[in-house]
């Protein structure tokens, strides 16, 4: 099996530990670390020395929001040196029971009997459900389906089955426009970057090189996603399997056709929350807001753009709910001191995050791709 994220990763760690003088303004910024856990402690582990439980608990908790890279004086990469930890974590078979079960059914080596069976139950909740004929209508025949020749190839993965509309939304947006597109999506199609941020780097690999299989029939000029982890896989994979296609975020495609979309502003005011892989870690905050300041008027939260972005904590999988929930209210109450009336995102991940805690938002959620189908004129042109 290829080794490449590990490889790589053992390399950048070594290189960071080097760059550590032991500050913590690391540990400052972090959302969620241990109060009682020390650099010292956090180097040696890192190092290859003794982890403790604490140490596998914060390495598990980690979102890998990146935060401790922006603020260190030395530019020590913290977040690869936690990448690395949960890589050793889930190498000693240490990962917590939550990872276990959120990679249950992930990944083209998994059962297949209950993919399709999970498939099967998608498909007719769908069907059945008026509030998701749309998913039925646009997404169900493309579940793990091969893919064929197409200019724009819609890569969904495993948010193909996301509780929002997300997914359903960009397909319609295609299908309106007349575009020559297909869609991949389903279990196994995952693009391994999930699997990379929980440690697994064997796993990750082995799904990168079956995405890049997946893709290639299709030959397409663009792959376009709404996952940030799958746009960062989708970079990856260009350059790594020298594939040639362009990869594209959900904003950077629907700007290519933002003329012939009819857009009609509305004079409500949104505020808008990064991605932390978009924003910070691919520097790419603006596509998102050129597409946003077509829709509506913006006004920022404090904490925003490449350097100052708060985490939606998806990464945690769940494992902290309190620490999750403090998360989303510290940056709900963000949200809403800015008197917008909804915070958008481009990111299904942080979407489906933010989503959980909206049975008492204090602000309203909307994906970016919603909003710009909201704001479609008529047919486009």
């Amino acid at each position: 099996m290829n080794q490449r994220f590990s490889v790589e990763l053992a390399s950048w760690a070594d290189y960071n530990l080097k760059n550590c003088i032991g500050v913590d303004e690391c540990m400052k910024a972090c959302p969620t670390v241990d109060p009682a856990l020390t650099i010292g402690e956090i180097n040696e582990a890192s190092r290859g020395g003794h982890v403790s439980e604490a140490m596998f608990r914060f390495a598990a908790a980690c979102v890998q929001c990146a935060r401790c890279d922006t603020v260190c004086p030395t530019a020590t990469g913290r977040s690869l040196l936690m990448l690395k930890l949960k890589e050793r974590m889930a190498a000693e078979g240490r990962a917590p029971a939550y990872h276990r079960k959120y990679f249950a059914l992930k990944g083209h080596d998994k059962s297949a009997a209950r993919q399709a069976a999970f498939n099967v139950w998608m498909k007719a909740k769908w069907r059945l459900d008026p509030r998701e004929r749309l998913k039925s209508e646009t997404l169900a025949r493309h579940i793990d389906a091969p893919t064929e020749r197409c200019e724009f190839l819609l890569y969904f993965g495993c948010y193909i089955f996301t509780r929002t509309m997300s997914a359903a939304h960009t397909a319609d947006i295609a299908r309106r426009l007349g575009l020559d597109y297909g869609v991949l999506g389903g279990l196994a199609s995952c693009c391994g970057w999930p699997s990379l941020l929980a440690g697994r780097t064997g796993e990750a690999d082995d799904y990168h090189a079956h995405l890049a299989r997946l893709i290639e029939p299709a030959r397409p000029a663009y792959v376009v996603t709404g996952c940030a982890e799958c746009y960062m896989a989708l970079v990856r994979l260009r350059e790594a399997h020298g594939m040639d296609f362009t990869p594209l975020t959900t904003p950077m495609w629907l700007e290519m056709f933002a003329d012939r979309l009819n857009l009609l502003p509305t004079d409500e005011v949104v505020t808008y929350h990064d991605s932390c892989h978009i924003s910070r870690k691919l520097a790419m905050p603006q596509p998102a807001r050129t597409l946003l300041n077509r829709l509506a008027p913006v006004v920022e939260m404090p904490r925003s753009g490449p350097l100052d972005t708060f985490c939606c904590g998806y990464w945690g999988l769940k494992g902290d709910p309190p620490v999750i929930n403090r998360i989303h209210q510290s940056r709900f109450d963000e949200a809403r001191a800015t008197g917008a009336r909804r915070m958008v995102m481009e990111c299904v991940s942080c979407l489906e995050s933010f989503s959980e805690s909206a049975a008492t938002p204090a602000i309203p959620v909307v994906d970016i791709v919603t909003l710009a189908r909201e704001r479609m004129g008529a047919e486009p042109s």
